[in-house]
């Protein structure tokens, strides 16, 4: 559990990783739209601006979580509870560090 705080604080790459995960999420949701406009008989740009906007912000994610695990001392957290903090950090809104 300490790797996972070491993770949340100082970790550049954790940050890109979470931030990356929420701009997956925006795209998700402008792709959704794009799925109802295609539905109504509007054109499907907006659904391939919405892909476009996940495929790179999962590529982003994936190099950063990636990348953040590797900068782990051993032993490093499983996957699958790196991957649950992840969503947990992308879902919820967490204070800047006050600086002296």
């Amino acid at each position: 559990m300490e790797e996972m705080l070491g993770l949340q604080q100082g970790n550049g790459r954790w940050r890109i990783a979470v931030w990356g995960l929420r701009v997956g999420f925006v795209g998700l949701a402008v792709a959704v739209a794009g799925l109802l406009a295609m539905a109504l008989g509007s054109t499907p740009w907006l659904l391939g601006v919405g892909e476009i906007i996940w495929l790179a912000a999962a590529a982003v994610t994936l190099t950063a979580f990636s990348l953040s695990r590797h900068k782990l001392p051993e032993p490093r957290p499983r996957y699958w509870s790196m991957r649950f903090l992840l969503i947990h950090d992308s879902l919820h809104a967490r204070p800047s560090a006050k600086r002296a």
